[in-house]
C-alpha cells in the first residue's frame, strides 16, 4: 500500500502536474511567437502613416521597399473609404472585393498567389465603428503561415480567426472546434485550436524531461515492491467520465413561462440516459461530477449539445439558462462555447448561492468579459445560501430565482409571503428581473402573479423535457 500511495502521489503532484504545464506552456509560446510575428508587422503601421494622404502613385514606392525590407510581408493594400485603394504589386488595379471585416484575416484563395493567404488588417481610425464603409487602414499579406504551427510535438495546430483556419503548408479550412482545445491570443483577434494528441505529447515530453524519468524509476518505483497491491482504480470515475465523452448525459430543459402561460424561455438540467433507456437523476449523478473534478467537461458537454441543436437555427429570442460554476467562467473553451450559443438565443449562465465564490475581483471580470458577448447572469436558489445582500450588490445580477423552499408554502405561511414581498421591493430598486422556482399550483400561481413575478418555472406548468420535445412545443 506505500509503494501505491508513493507512485500515486508522486504521478499526480509531479509527473502529471508537470506534464500538463509542458503541454500548456508549448502552446503558449506558440500563440506568443505568433503574435511576435504580428507586431513586427504591426510596427510598419507607423512608418507608413504618412501614406494616409497621398494618391497611390505616390505611395507605391513606400509599399514596395517597406515590403522588400520585411521578410514577413508579401504584399501592402491601402484600404480607404471602405475600398481597396493602392496594392504594392498592382498599384491602382487592384480588385474592388470586399475590405477585411476581421483584423487577422484569412482567405482560401489568393488572387495574386492563386494560393491560401493570412493577413493582419489594421484600421486607422473608427476602432469602435463596425461600418466598413468607413474603414481606412493597411492590410499586411504574409509570406506564409507563421512556421511556428508546427504539429509534432503536442498534436495538430490550426490557426483560427473564428470564421476560418489555416494550418502548416497553407491548409485552409473551415472554423469547427469540436474536439480541440482552443488557446486565444490577448493581443490579436486569432485562436489556435489543438487536435490533442496524447501519445505524441507524452513522446515528446519524456525525450525533454528525461531526468524526471529518472528520478521515477529509481526512487518511487522500488517503493511498489513494498505494496501487493499495485494501483486502485477508480471504475465510478471512468464510468461517469465516459458518459460525459459519448453524451449520455444530455440537456434536458425545463420551460419558464410568463403570466400568460407563454413559454419565455428554459433551464437546462442534465439527465444521465443509459444505453437501456434508464434516466439517472443528476441528484445520484452530479455530487460524484464535483468530486470527481469532471464539472468543466460536463459544462463543456452540454454547451456542445446545445450548440450542436442550434447550429442550422436562427436566433429565436428565447432566455436560455445554463448552470455554471466559478471555474467554468475561466474556461476559454466554454467562453467561445458560450460566444457561439449567445448568437442562437438569449443566454444566462446561473450561478448558485449556496457555493461562495472564491475569487470577488477575478469573477467579476470575467463576468463582464462574458456581459460583452451579450451573456446574462442569474442567482440560482436565491434566498438559501450565502450572504444574498452581498451577493446582489457585489456581482449585479440580471435575474434572481427565488428557491422553491419560499413557493412552498405562501399560500399558508405568511412569513414566506412577507420575505416575497421584501426581494420584490430589493428587485425592483436594483432593476433584477425575479422568477419563481418550483410553482406547482393554481393557487401559487395567482399570489406570484398578485406580487406581479410573471416569470415561472414549475411542474404545473412542464416538467423537464428533452430539447427536441421542447422546441416543438415552442414552435407548435
Amino acid at each position: 500500500m506505500i509503494g501505491v500511495i508513493a507512485v500515486f502521489v508522486f504521478f499526480k503532484y509531479v509527473i502529471y502536474a508537470d506534464y500538463t504545464q509542458y503541454v500548456e506552456t508549448n502552446i503558449k509560446i506558440t500563440v506568443e511567437n505568433i503574435e511576435t510575428r504580428f507586431d513586427k508587422i504591426k510596427t510598419s503601421v507607423q512608418e507608413l502613416s504618412s501614406l494616409k494622404e497621398q494618391t497611390c502613385q505616390e505611395m507605391m514606392l513606400s509599399l514596395q521597399k517597406k515590403v522588400a525590407r520585411c521578410p514577413l510581408i508579401n504584399s501592402i493594400s491601402v484600404i480607404r473609404d471602405g475600398q481597396y485603394f493602392c496594392s504594392s504589386i498592382v498599384g491602382e488595379k487592384i480588385s474592388k472585393k470586399e475590405v477585411p471585416k476581421k483584423e487577422i484575416y484569412i482567405k482560401e484563395n489568393n488572387l495574386l498567389t492563386n494560393q491560401p493567404s493570412i493577413s493582419y488588417y489594421h484600421r486607422y481610425d473608427n476602432d469602435n465603428d463596425n461600418d466598413n464603409d468607413n474603414d481606412n487602414g493597411l492590410q499586411f499579406f504574409m509570406k506564409e503561415v507563421p512556421v511556428e504551427l508546427e504539429d509534432r510535438r503536442l498534436g495538430h495546430i490550426v490557426l483560427s480567426n473564428s470564421e476560418y483556419t489555416i494550418s502548416k503548408g497553407n491548409v485552409f479550412g473551415i472554423h469547427d472546434p469540436i474536439d480541440e482545445k482552443i488557446y486565444s491570443s490577448n493581443k490579436y483577434d486569432f485562436y489556435l485550436l489543438l487536435k490533442y494528441d496524447r501519445w505524441t505529447s507524452i513522446k515528446s515530453y519524456l525525450l525533454d524531461n528525461q531526468l524526471i524519468i529518472v528520478i521515477f524509476v529509481l526512487i518511487v518505483l522500488p517503493l511498489c515492491a513494498l505494496s501487493s497491491k499495485v494501483t486502485y482504480l477508480n471504475f465510478g470515475f471512468y464510468k461517469l467520465r465516459n458518459a460525459i465523452r459519448k453524451n449520455q448525459i444530455t440537456p434536458f430543459v425545463q420551460p419558464i413561462v410568463n403570466s400568460n402561460e407563454r413559454i419565455i424561455g428554459g433551464e437546462i438540467l442534465a439527465r444521465w440516459i443509459m444505453p437501456c433507456g434508464n434516466i439517472i437523476s443528476p441528484i445520484e449523478f452530479i455530487p460524484k461530477v464535483e468530486r470527481f473534478g469532471l464539472m468543466e467537461k460536463m459544462t463543456k458537454s452540454i454547451l456542445f449539445q446545445l450548440n450542436d441543436h442550434y447550429k442550422d437555427s436562427l436566433h429565436n429570442g428565447l432566455r436560455i439558462s445554463v448552470n455554471l460554476t466559478e471555474s467554468c467562467l475561466y474556461d476559454d473553451e466554454i467562453y467561445y462555447l458560450c460566444k457561439q450559443l449567445s448568437e442562437k438565443c438569449i443566454l444566462v449562465l446561473e450561478f448558485t448561492e449556496s457555493t461562495e465564490f472564491e475569487d470577488r475581483h477575478k469573477i467579476i471580470l470575467y463576468m463582464q468579459k462574458f456581459r460583452e458577448i451579450g451573456v446574462k447572469f442569474a442567482l440560482d436558489d436565491y434566498g438559501t445560501g450565502y450572504s444574498s445582500l452581498q451577493y446582489l450588490n457585489y456581482y449585479q445580477f440580471d435575474f434572481v430565482k427565488i428557491d422553491k423552499s419560499f413557493i412552498d408554502d405562501i399560500e399558508t405561511n405568511k412569513q414566506s409571503l412577507k420575505i416575497l414581498e421584501n426581494i420584490i421591493l430589493l428587485a425592483n430598486n436594483l432593476n433584477i428581473n425575479l422568477v419563481a422556482e418550483g410553482v406547482e399550483n393554481k393557487n401559487q400561481k395567482q399570489i406570484l402573479n398578485d406580487l406581479s413575478i410573471s416569470s415561472h418555472q414549475g411542474f404545473l406548468y412542464f416538467k423537464p423535457m428533452p430539447l427536441s420535445e421542447f422546441y416543438s412545443i415552442v414552435k407548435g
